[in-house]
């Protein structure tokens, strides 16, 4: 038993650092042949950065093909009421996510996360290339590194959801860190993920939270696109 908890453990601590490799690396196959990433085009940085995430997310399923296998089967079968069961914790978090920014808002005025900024200035120069990578890709690869990586490493509900939650949210702000501010919305970045975990927990099965994370960033990534080109 112990073995395999440590095995286990090992398994997570590798996925989730493979992520830090891969974020701060990605580019690194096209310095090594020697093409600067900068002087691409859009479309071939485009093109280039869907490759190498399509690439990662197959290297996260080969490590996890047993898992997702076993999930799916049961996500497919029970999709009904995992649906009925679990959506209301999307509510729950969109509505934390709301008055904790609204509350952020009301202290610092005009103040807007600089992850927010990033995303949408990406949104506007390439809006293929964000909507395929926030709602198709993200919520594999993110539930898969920050739920079932995390998962392996802690086996404790309470501090698996605390530290799931906690690290996906300040990555979401440490990527893009430029003033004091912006570690304050690590608490609206960070509520997603307590209820991505808090799912996982609850249903036993990765397909909850990759559903809801889903339908997360599509509910979002719509509001951008409606602010950005119909308002």
């Amino acid at each position: 038993m112990k073995n395999k908890n440590l095995k286990e453990m090992l398994i997570g601590i590798g996925v989730v650092l493979s992520y830090f490799i891969y974020s701060y690396f990605q580019i690194v196959p096209l310095t090594l042949v020697g093409i600067d990433y900068n002087s691409l085009s859009i479309s071939n940085k485009v093109i280039y950065l869907l490759i190498t995430e399509f690439i990662y997310l197959i290297i996260l399923f080969v490590i996890f093909k047993k898992t997702f296998q076993k999930h799916f089967k049961k996500f497919k079968d029970n999709f009904k009421n995992y649906f009925k069961n679990y959506m209301q914790y999307w509510a729950l978090a969109f509505s934390l996510m709301l008055i904790s920014n609204f509350i952020i808002l009301s202290l610092f005025p005009n103040s807007v996360a600089t992850n927010q900024e990033i995303v949408t200035y990406n949104f506007m120069v390439a809006p293929a290339y964000m909507f395929i990578s926030a709602v198709i890709f993200a919520p594999f690869l993110e539930e898969t590194i920050f739920r079932l990586g995390f998962r392996k490493i802690f086996k404790n509900d309470i501090l698996f959801i605390i530290m799931s939650g906690l690290v996906f949210g300040g990555l979401h702000v440490i990527n893009s860190f430029e003033n004091l501010v912006d570690l304050i919305y690590i608490i609206p970045y960070s509520i997603p993920g307590f209820v991505f975990a808090y799912t996982l927990v609850k249903s036993k099965n990765i397909f909850v939270p990759i559903g809801l994370h889903f339908f997360h960033n599509g509910i979002m990534m719509t509001i951008q696109m409606v602010l950005l080109f119909f308002l």
